[in-house]
């Protein structure tokens, strides 16, 4: 009784842990999933350069009502994360233009694309052998639960 007792905790963290990680993502290029850590002004920035597009210093700070050295100090911090870069622009290089980053971009596609993406994109990168071990063991499960 003991040893299924056990058992039965091992399945319920094994659970939990694969409902986290198929729910939260992360955009720090680390890949950790851990909570990030970003404060409201660092998320504020990050959301108005993906739904709006690259931007200078000023240009954010107008948008999120800030200071530019306040402005500047949030993309400093989220530069150093490696979450935006800074980039000349293209079209007049007296000013520089950021960017959020690759894994910036990545997080928003997971999250557009939800559990099922994720879920999707591992079992894609399984070997067939692989795919069948976790069907059947799901399958294994939920028929010793129907009992």
């Amino acid at each position: 009784m003991v040893d299924a007792f056990q058992d039965a905790e091992s399945v319920m963290a094994h659970l939990r842990a694969l409902r986290q990680e198929l729910l939260t993502t992360s955009i720090e290029p680390s890949g950790d999933r851990a909570r990030s850590g970003l404060t409201a002004p660092q998320v504020s920035l990050i959301r108005s350069l993906v739904t709006e597009g690259s931007a200078t210093v000023t240009e954010l700070a107008r948008r999120l009502s800030l200071s530019h050295s306040t402005t500047s100090g949030i993309v400093d911090r989220l530069q150093a994360r490696g979450l935006v870069t800074r980039e000349a622009d293209p079209h007049d290089r007296r000013y520089t233009r950021v960017r959020v980053t690759e894994p910036v971009h990545g997080y928003t596609r997971e999250l557009s694309e939800g559990p099922y993406g994720r879920l999707t994109a591992a079992l894609e990168a399984a070997s067939p052998a692989e795919r069948k071990a976790v069907l059947d063991g799901l399958e294994t499960l939920r028929a010793l639960l129907a009992r």
